[in-house]
């Protein structure tokens, strides 16, 4: 089902209450596994879905590690840097 010819795709609700996403909904979202998702009611009844973009700490320690790791290898600090 292409989601780009039209604003919406359907999806069925299995007999656990569980849904599939379909591939180009979670393409051109970036839902990706452990991607959490926020329902909400609205008055006249519709839902809204929100993906949370929360903080990744893992991949920001990550970098954090090697600028430092970088830094001692080619004994380069941000002040150098700034005059460049």
């Amino acid at each position: 089902m292409r989601a780009s010819k039209r604003e919406s795709v359907r999806a069925t609700v299995s007999s656990k209450g569980q849904v599939t996403i379909p591939s180009e909904i979670r393409q051109r979202s970036g839902i990706k596994k452990n991607t959490q998702l926020e329902f909400s009611m609205q008055p006249d009844g519709d839902l809204t879905v929100h993906i949370i973009h929360e903080k990744d700490d893992a991949s920001e320690e990550k970098l954090i590690k090697t600028i430092r790791r970088l830094q001692k290898q080619y004994k380069i600090g941000l002040d150098y840097l700034k005059d460049k």
